[in-house]
């Protein structure tokens, strides 16, 4: 599922590719990734405007038209984004296609369409409606410190909780926990000021690293957890064999000797 690295690589990408061209046409080819809106209204309201600018904040991405409104795009499980010619194939699980002026397309793929598109007024609204935090990149050590001793639970719960911080799901949760050599499940009140500032140093840094490798994990360093994840696995700071465990419904993998939990 596209995490807030993986949807700052789609703003870089949008950014480069698709900003001030004129919306000659939006085809709509599923309207089941639409929220809030019809394929005629989108269509309509987009039609002869240019994104001008984007916003991410945690896994939303909304890009400024020159009428005033933003286009909301959340890329659920599998939703990606592509720029191609005309003439090119459309990729395979296109929902949406922004047909430009000048001979290009952008395409929203989302094989499983648990994607979202829709348009807003006004970002700062839309993010308090639905009651999500604030970006993960945009928590400093005080605030973080302030959360975790306000919230109870597993530490992992609270980092993927979007209405607390927005942007980290099941997989960079995992890897933050890594680099913090904190077990999953582990008590936010267990936490002294020394453990909150190594959870805080390791969110900033792997989520700041993974959009330098731009959410790739094949560019990612071996000694990170995210390509040894998943059964058979071993630890690349120890080489013990990892473990899963269900912690808020969601499987977490740690090393049991690296991530030790706390008595």
């Amino acid at each position: 599922m596209p995490e807030l690295p993986d949807v700052e690589g789609f703003k870089q990408y949008l950014d480069a590719t698709s900003l001030h061209q004129r919306i000659a046409h939006v085809d709509v080819l599923s309207a089941y990734v639409l929220k809030g809106i019809s394929a005629r209204e989108l269509g309509h309201r987009l039609k002869g405007r240019c994104f001008e600018s984007s916003r991410r904040h945690g896994k939303h991405l909304f890009v400024r038209t020159d009428g005033d409104v933003w286009l909301r795009l959340h890329f659920g499980m599998t939703g990606s984004l592509r720029y191609f010619k005309d003439e090119e194939k459309a990729p395979p699980h296109a929902r949406v296609l922004f047909i430009f002026a000048r001979d290009y397309r952008l395409a929203f793929d989302d094989q499983r369409k648990f994607g979202e598109i829709g348009l807003i007024q006004d970002v700062d609204e839309f993010l308090k409606m639905r009651a999500l935090g604030p970006d993960a990149l945009d928590v400093d050590l005080t605030n973080l410190k302030e959360l975790l001793a306000e919230h109870r639970g597993a530490v992992k719960s609270i980092l993927m909780n979007q209405k607390l911080i927005a942007g980290i799901g099941n997989i960079y949760a995992d890897e933050i926990l890594f680099h913090a050599h904190m077990h999953p499940a582990t008590e936010t009140a267990r936490l002294n000021d020394k453990r909150r500032r190594q959870l805080f140093r390791a969110m900033r840094r792997v989520l700041e690293k993974a959009i330098e490798y731009q959410a790739d994990v094949n560019r990612m360093p071996k000694s990170w957890l995210l390509s040894h994840r998943g059964k058979g696995g071993k630890c690349p700071r120890c080489g013990r064999k990892l473990k899963s465990s269900k912690i808020g419904g969601r499987t977490a993998w740690f090393c049991p000797h690296c991530q030790r939990r706390a008595l």
